[in-house]
C-alpha cells in the first residue's frame, strides 16, 4: 500500500539537531538567560535521490519576565516523494530551580499538520481522483511532552513526540485503511569539558537515544569542539548509517552552521549523502545573564 510506505519516516531529520535542541525537546523553551534565539534550518536528505525528503524549519524560544516560564514555536515543512506536511506548534516550558546551578524544565508543545498526499492520474488506476480529493488531505492536531535537568556544565533530557497517535485517512486507489502516527522517543544527555590551562575552548560530547514503539533503537554519539565561544567544528556518528561533519560561528549577533552527513549505509550507493544550512539571530534581552553553553 502506498499509504503505509509514505509514512514510514513520520518525523522530520535533522543533523545539527543538537545546536538547537528545542527541535526534539519542549522543555528547552527559555533555557536561554540573555537572549532569544531565532533559528532557520534547511535540510535535504540523500543528495542525488529523486524526491527524497527535503525539511525546513523556522523555530524560537524566550524567557519570560518570570524567569521560571519559557515559551516558543516553530514552523515547518516536510516532503517526501508524493507526501507534504505542514505543521506548527506552539510550547509552553515551567522551569524548576532545583539549587543554585541546577534546574528542571517541563515542556510541552500543542501541534497542528496538514497532511497532503499528491498522486498522478495514473496512480488510480481507472478510479477518478476527483471524486477521491477529499480523502488526499488532511489536519491533525497532535502534542509533544519533554523533561530537561539542565547545569552550566551538563544536560539531560527526555522528550516524546507525537503523543496522540493520530489516525490518518488517507485513501485513493486502494481499499480504505487507516494510518497512524507512532509516539518517537527521545534521549539526550551531554557535558561540557572546559580546558583547565585556556578556558576559551571547550569540549562538549553528548549522545541522542531514539526509537519508536515500532521501530529498534538507534544511538547518535557526538563531539563538539568550541573555541573562544564563537566557533566550533563537530562530528555526530551514527552507527551503521552515516557520518556527520559540522562547523558552525556566531558573529555579534548572528549565527551560521553548516554539515555533511557521509552515509555508509546500503543507499550510499546512489547518493553522496545530505546536507542541512542553518541561520540564526540572538534576539538579545535586556536582562543580564549568563550565555547557555548548549545554544
Amino acid at each position: 500500500m502506498l499509504a503505509k510506505a509514505g509514512f514510514t519516516q513520520q518525523f522530520p531529520l535533522y543533523s545539527q539537531y543538537y545546536q538547537n535542541m528545542f527541535i526534539l525537546n519542549p522543555a528547552v523553551a527559555g533555557t536561554v538567560s540573555d537572549h532569544s534565539p531565532l533559528r532557520l534550518s534547511v535540510h535535504k536528505q540523500w543528495l542525488g535521490v529523486n524526491e527524497s525528503p527535503s525539511t525546513q524549519y523556522v523555530s524560537y524560544h524566550q524567557q519570560l519576565k518570570q524567569e521560571n516560564i519559557g515559551i516558543g514555536g516553530q514552523l515547518f515543512h516536510d516532503k517526501f516523494g508524493p507526501i507534504e506536511i505542514i505543521g506548527a506548534n506552539f510550547t509552553y516550558a515551567y522551569h524548576l530551580e532545583l539549587n543554585r546551578e541546577l534546574k528542571l524544565g517541563l515542556g510541552l508543545s500543542a501541534q497542528l499538520m496538514h497532511y497532503r498526499l499528491s498522486l498522478e492520474q495514473e496512480d488510480f488506476y481507472g478510479f477518478e481522483p476527483i471524486l477521491m480529493s477529499e480523502r488526499l488531505q488532511i489536519v491533525i492536531p497532535d502534542a509533544h511532552f519533554g523533561t530537561y535537568l539542565y547545569h552550566d556544565n551538563y544536560w539531560v533530557g527526555l522528550s516524546i513526540t507525537q503523543l496522540f497517535q493520530s489516525k490518518m485517512k488517507l485513501t485513493g486507489t486502494w481499499e480504505e485503511e487507516s494510518n497512524q502516527l507512532v509516539r518517537h522517543y527521545f534521549a539526550s544527555a551531554g557535558y561540557n569539558f572546559k580546558f583547565p590551562y585556556n578556558r576559551n575552548f571547550e569540549l562538549i560530547p553528548s549522545v541522542l537515544i531514539k526509537t519508536t514503539e515500532v521501530t529498534p533503537i538507534q544511538t547518535d554519539f557526538n563531539i563538539k569542539l568550541v573555541f573562544y565561544g564563537d566557533f566550533w567544528f563537530a562530528f555526530s556518528l551514527r552507527p551503521d548509517d552515516s557520518f556527520v561533519a559540522m562547523m558552525g560561528l556566531t558573529f555579534d549577533k548572528y549565527y551560521f552552521a553548516i554539515s555533511h552527513d557521509f552515509t555508509f549505509s546500503d543507499i550510499s550507493n546512489v547518493t553522496t549523502g545530505s546536507e542541512e544550512i542553518s541561520f540564526g539571530w540572538n534576539i538579545e534581552d535586556a536582562r543580564i545573564g549568563q550565555r547557555s553553553f548548549f545554544e
